[in-house]
């Protein structure tokens, strides 16, 4: 009996390093489902943002035209990125990453997302710079065009970068308590 009692700590420690192994699966389903719908959102904006534009491009003119012409460009990246990343995210089982792996991924995801933001701040500065270039160039209704297609795209863009930013920051802490334990 006396030799059995020496196996007690040991099997605790293993039950406790299961329970964590599923509290750590856990919360890479949980971080995949937000990336996901984070991807199904851009690529369904992308899709939609395609379909419009290039229907309404056949009727108009002057920088209505350009606007939904760069509609098209820039969503035609979104559809790449969007399903990319959904390839990316369908094709790896999150679930059976260590933690130190769920760490790395965790953070490196957020850098990805806090850099995109910057470039979304970047492209509506880029649009203002085309518009105010607009009022004295002689590519006026391109330049028009242009910049307010930037502004609708970069604003989308911004705000679902910050959406994803927060929900992901918001489960840092249960990734800290994770390492914690």
């Amino acid at each position: 009996m006396r030799k059995y009692l020496c196996l007690l700590p040991l099997l605790l420690l293993c039950l406790t390093a299961n329970a964590q192994g599923s509290a750590i699966a856990a919360f890479n389903l949980k971080q995949a489902e937000t990336l996901k719908f984070g991807m199904l959102a851009l690529g369904v904006w992308a899709l939609i943002n395609i379909l419009i534009s290039s229907i309404k491009l056949t009727k108009s003119s002057r920088n209505k035209r350009y606007f939904f012409q760069m509609n098209i460009y820039w969503n035609i990246v979104n559809m790449i990125i969007a399903g990319g990343s959904l390839y990316f995210i369908l094709s790896v089982d999150s679930s059976v990453r260590s933690l130190s792996e769920t760490v790395a991924f965790h953070y490196w995801t957020l850098k990805l997302l806090y850099l995109s933001i910057g470039l979304d701040f970047a492209f509506l500065m880029l649009a203002a710079y085309l518009k105010e270039r607009s009022l004295s160039s002689p590519k006026a209704e391109q330049y028009l065009g242009y910049g307010q297609s930037i502004t609708l795209q970069g604003l989308f863009l911004l705000v679902l970068d910050i959406t994803l930013a927060v929900l992901l920051e918001g489960r840092a802490e249960l990734l800290l308590s994770l390492i914690q334990n």
